[in-house]
C-alpha cells in the first residue's frame, strides 16, 4: 500500500470512529484504465499520485479531505467534473482542481511531462496560484500532514 493510500485509509477510518455524524457521500474509485481514458483529452498529464487518489475515490460531496472537521468543505471533484473545469480555464498554465471549499480550493498545475507528484496550491483565486509558493510539495505530503494532526489529537 502506498503512503498516500495508507494515509487516506487512516483518515477514512478516523472519520468513521470520531466523526460519525459527519456524513460524506463519496463515489467509488475508478480503474487505472478508466482514468487514462478520461484524461486523454487533457493537454497535460495527471501526476501518478492524483491517479491514485481517483483510484481510491472518485470525488464526493461533503468529503473529509482535505480536513475532517472543516464544515465549509463542499466538494471533492469527481474526475469528470475536474476535467471539465480544467478544460474551461484559459491561460498560460493548466490548472486542475481537486477540492473546492467555500472560500477557495486546492489545485495542481498540469505539466507536459509525466511525474509522480505535483505541488498543491490552495487559493481563493485559482488564476493566482502560480504567483505563490505551493502550500504543499505534493498531495501525499498534504494528506500525511493531516494524518499527523489527527494522531496528535489522541
Amino acid at each position: 500500500m502506498s503512503d498516500l493510500t495508507e494515509a487516506l485509509k487512516f483518515i477514512y477510518d478516523w472519520v468513521q470512529q470520531y466523526m460519525p455524524t459527519h456524513p460524506a457521500a463519496m463515489n467509488g474509485g475508478l480503474s487505472r484504465d478508466a482514468i487514462e481514458a478520461k484524461v486523454k483529452e487533457l493537454p497535460f498529464y495527471l501526476p501518478e499520485e492524483i491517479s491514485e487518489l481517483y483510484q481510491w475515490k472518485n470525488g464526493g460531496v461533503n468529503p473529509f479531505i482535505p480536513h475532517p472537521d472543516a464544515w465549509d468543505i463542499a466538494t471533492f471533484f469527481s474526475l469528470e467534473e475536474a476535467i471539465s473545469i480544467a478544460q474551461d480555464w484559459k491561460g498560460d498554465f493548466h490548472l486542475f482542481p481537486l477540492f473546492m471549499v467555500e472560500d477557495g480550493g486546492d489545485f495542481f498545475v498540469g505539466t507536459q511531462e509525466k511525474c509522480q507528484t505535483a505541488p498543491i496550491y490552495c487559493n481563493d483565486i485559482p488564476e493566482e496560484v502560480v504567483e505563490r509558493e505551493p502550500n504543499y510539495p505534493s498531495l501525499t505530503s498534504m494528506v500525511q500532514e493531516l494524518v499527523e494532526e489527527l494522531k496528535s489529537r489522541g
